[in-house]
């Protein structure tokens, strides 16, 4: 991060500072974005009064340089507040505040995910960081995650607001799903309704194989970046009916007892490996990416009524209904019988087909 986006950041934590229009660093015009911003630090006593040297505003923050601004900081303070700010003065001095917790040179350059730690820090709240809460923001960057060593600083320093407790119940996040409690931390390392959450607070199947063709397949599909429930949804049935073909390996001769559970796992993977199924690996996948999306999804063994043959497909109850989603019948049937749609249907007759859940 360079002085002057620092100087940026600073001026928007800090009240009171002075106004002006003259800065004394001839290399800091009137068009530079930080210009304001250091004439307002210059004019308040917190950077080094250099008159008529270069302030470089391109230049990296190092060190030495950011903790004698916090120095200059806290002797305009008094209180509990001057000695929250001399403390971090000295720590950021020393390197207490990096990753490491150990200073390499007085010139070693700042990184943004420390600078995220100081500015956190000096704005107070450092020491009151609700890590669930900030987890259910959404907002960890991309190349963090909640084993990086400042996640929480820079999800904090990234929210806008404060940060509130998160709502129970599952919820969508950095495409995978999550729960929360009634008190809003992360639910760990149990069962929730239709859902299995690990030790870090994600759904999973148990088998990191599948888990990761679920994931491949909501990017692909684009239902990560549809936030509402019926467009993912869609999205991901019409990838499958797409993207893969009614096949019967020898694996997958046999039919599944009616009311039966515990088979999705396993069909799921070999539909995903084998690039299609029968009816069960086409509902259990489905099923599977529709929990993942957050719907209550079951995923259904019984039988339709013309001669009582065995299929499956799944169930997500809404409003008092539950509707029928049926994506490897509507796949199959609709060269036989024109297009079907049997996504989100009320059980009724279709082709001499009547649904008969026992779930």
């Amino acid at each position: 991060m360079t002085r002057g986006q620092f100087c940026l950041l600073l001026t928007a934590l800090l009240d009171g500072l002075p106004e002006g229009t003259d800065c004394t660093y001839p290399d800091v015009t009137k068009e530079s974005e930080a210009y304001s911003a250091i004439t307002s630090l210059y004019l308040a006593g917190l950077l080094e009064e250099t008159a008529g040297e270069t302030f470089a505003p391109g230049q990296y923050a190092a060190r030495e340089w950011v903790a004698d601004i916090l120095v200059r900081l806290a002797s305009c303070l008094s209180g509990t507040e001057q000695t929250r700010v001399e403390v971090l003065g000295s720590e950021v001095a020393s390197g207490a505040t990096s990753e490491s917790g150990a200073v390499r040179s007085e010139n070693e350059l700042l990184r943004r995910d420390e600078i995220a730690v100081i500015l956190v820090r000096l704005a107070g709240r450092g020491e009151t960081l609700d890590e669930d809460a900030l987890f259910f923001t959404g907002n960890i960057p991309e190349d963090m995650d909640m084993d990086s060593w400042a996640w929480a600083y820079v999800t904090d320093a990234l929210t806008e607001g404060a940060v509130e407790t998160a709502e129970p119940g599952v919820h969508r996040l950095y495409g995978w799903l999550y729960a929360a409690w009634d008190d809003g931390t992360i639910m760990r390392d149990m069962d929730y309704g239709v859902w299995i959450f690990g030790l870090d607070g994600r759904y999973t199947t148990g088998s990191d194989e599948l888990d990761e063709y679920l994931a491949q397949a909501l990017e692909e599909s684009g239902a990560n970046d549809l936030p509402e429930q019926e467009e993912a949804l869609a999205a991901v049935y019409l990838y499958i009916k797409e993207n893969f073909e009614y096949l019967v390996m020898a694996e997958d001769m046999t039919t599944e007892d009616v009311g039966t559970t515990g088979w999705e796992y396993a069909r799921a993977l070999r539909f995903f490996q084998n690039g299609g199924g029968t009816c069960y690996g086409y509902s259990a996948t489905f099923g599977i990416l529709a929990r993942l999306l957050g719907e209550t999804a079951y995923i259904v063994a019984g039988q339709v009524n013309q001669f009582y043959g065995p299929h499956s497909w799944v169930i997500i109850p809404e409003d008092g209904i539950d509707w029928i989603y049926d994506v490897e019948l509507e796949d199959t049937r609709s060269e036989r019988h024109g297009d079907l749609e049997l996504f989100h249907i009320q059980n009724y007759t279709i082709y001499n087909y009547w649904y008969e859940p026992d779930w």
